[in-house]
């Protein structure tokens, strides 16, 4: 429990409400959009719980999305000790996203911590039969095992409130959103 608290103190990730259930069917992403978030495809919580993983162990991401920006938080729990930290990329499609920016404790996904600043990176989201992936299998298929789980309003809203998310759905770092 003490574990999940200060995850939730340092990554903001215990703080996103409902992910929104994308398929391929989704419609396409617009490039603007207000000042507030839409949500869109890849906006939501995604858990990937391989076997018999307690849920605060799963692998996750929780994600905002404003149009074509998506800004959020990532969390692994592999080999018994955990990594979180947080993560921006660009929506292409309503299926297709790149990640262009990551930041956390150091492991495969970051190799800066966020009160450090920003790794570049270019790596790709998709949403392939309602589930989210992070990988690509060499033949270029997708390989999703994040699926949707549901999330508390005020958690979604204690994220929209973390001083470095209206930054990053405006557009900073990176690109234009």
């Amino acid at each position: 429990m003490f574990l999940l608290l200060a995850l939730e103190g340092c990554t903001g990730l215990g703080t996103l409400q409902a992910g929104i259930k994308a398929g391929a069917s989704a419609p396409p992403v617009p490039h603007h959009s207000s000042a507030t978030p839409q949500g869109g495809p890849f906006a939501g919580e995604w858990e990937a719980c391989p076997g018999e993983t307690p849920s605060d162990q799963c692998s996750r991401y929780v994600l905002l999305q404003r149009g074509r920006r998506i800004c959020g938080t990532w969390f692994h729990f592999p080999s018994g000790k955990e990594y979180s930290g947080r993560i921006v990329a660009r929506a292409d499609s309503s299926t297709e996203a790149r990640r262009t920016h990551v930041c956390g404790r150091q492991s495969v996904e970051s190799d800066i911590e966020c009160e450090d600043g920003w790794q570049r990176i270019d790596k790709p989201l998709r949403i392939c039969k309602g589930q989210l992936s992070d990988l690509t299998r060499a033949d270029g298929s997708c390989f999703a095992y994040y699926h949707a789980v549901r999330m508390a309003d005020d958690r979604r809203e204690a994220l929209l409130a973390e001083p470095w998310m209206e930054d990053c759905l405006s557009g900073v770092p990176g690109d234009a959103p």
